[in-house]
């Protein structure tokens, strides 16, 4: 998959932070996006080195060849996040949602778009929406293990436990060396198993409760019946003094 994995830089190369690349706006179009793609790749290899500070120069001037590069946004934000500066890194994550979204309607097949648009909505914390574009993506690409994986990330964040299970079993089938999905179904299914004790323990709690009602009802009934009844005034006779 050509989309964004959010949970592993990789391993260590060196990389350069200019990469020989112009840093003049190309003014042939085509053109111009070629080169903010290099530099989206170059940004990639040092954001995986840990060069947060270079990752973000050359993936802003990637925006500039081409500002509507969805994915220079999103790996923007990344750098920004990791140099935690959380209201840069949310602009670039809306804007690269914003640009998905666009991508997503020109080509309603694209699984990579809906992948990368479900990781700047988990960022941005928006889990619902992740786990709908995740899920859409295995649709489209039911392959592609990290796909699966990420959507069981966020529905283990909706505590859909279940629904986190099956999707960790299955990127942990697409790559059995996983060792995030083994970790992750043995969380998912502590997850679960609280679910299922707290619903049992409140099913409980609800028949005690049903019960002293009903114990409670039943001695109000046995007061009722035993006690004395009030004295009525007799009506006086006619005539009779006041």
């Amino acid at each position: 998959m050509v989309g964004v994995c959010s949970c592993r830089r990789g391993p260590n190369k060196n990389a350069n932070a200019n990469g020989g690349s112009s840093s003049a706006i190309a003014t042939d179009p085509e053109q111009a996006k070629r080169e903010a793609q290099t530099l989206v790749d170059q940004g990639k290899e040092l954001y995986k080195n840990d060069q947060d500070v270079q990752a973000a120069e050359v993936l802003k001037r990637a925006i500039g060849q081409d500002p509507n590069n969805a994915e220079a946004h999103l790996r923007l934000g990344m750098a920004y996040a990791a140099l935690e500066r959380k209201p840069e890194a949310d602009d670039s994550y809306k804007k690269a949602v914003e640009l998905y979204k666009k991508r997503i309607q020109l080509d309603p097949r694209d699984a990579d778009a809906y992948f990368n648009l479900g990781e700047a909505q988990s960022f941005l914390h928006q889990d619902e929406e992740a786990a709908r574009n995740y899920r859409q993506a295995t649709r489209l690409k039911p392959d592609d293990e990290e796909a699966f994986y990420q959507l069981g990330v966020a529905e283990k964040r909706l505590a859909h436990y279940p629904e986190a299970l099956t999707a960790f079993k299955k990127a942990l089938e697409l790559d059995p060396d996983d060792y995030r999905a083994t970790d992750a179904i043995e969380d998912a299914q502590e997850g679960a198993n609280r679910i299922k004790e707290g619903k049992k323990h409140a099913e409980e709690m609800l028949k005690k409760q049903q019960a002293n009602e009903n114990a409670n009802a039943n001695t109000n009934v046995n007061s009722n019946s035993s006690a004395r009844p009030a004295p009525r005034h007799s009506p006086k006779k006619p005539g009779a003094n006041n």
